[in-house]
């Protein structure tokens, strides 16, 4: 995991142009998926932000077992997590608050919907 993180981050593994991509919200077509999960979908990507900053996270869980990638993208923050259990309802909530310990500035922020998305 910190090998992917540290390929993002130096951008040898994809040109920043398909990061950005994967890092846009996209939103639906109908309804408004953000009100009912807080988060909408970029490419392989939640993205969920907290105040102006972009975030995004990926997780995943099977028999016993959970994952999580959350990037903390302007702030330059990643926290991984992985797991011993495999029900966690927000990781990314765990993933802030390990967060704002580097970075105070977090603390006070709450979710708000994609930045692409705001009025």
């Amino acid at each position: 995991m910190v090998k992917l993180e540290q390929a993002l981050c130096g951008v040898t593994l994809l040109k920043q142009s398909t990061l950005n991509k994967m890092w846009t919200p996209h939103f639906p077509n109908q309804g408004d998926d953000w009100e009912k999960l807080r988060y909408v979908a970029g490419l392989g990507w939640w993205a969920f932000n907290y105040g102006d900053r972009r975030v995004v996270g990926h997780n995943g869980s099977i028999l016993g077992f959970a994952s999580n990638i959350t990037r903390f993208i302007d702030d330059k923050i990643t926290v991984i997590l992985l797991c011993n259990l495999d029900k966690i309802s927000r990781p990314d909530a765990i993933a802030k608050k390990i967060a704002e310990y580097y970075c105070p500035a977090l603390t006070e922020l709450l979710l708000q919907p994609p930045l692409a998305k705001r009025e």
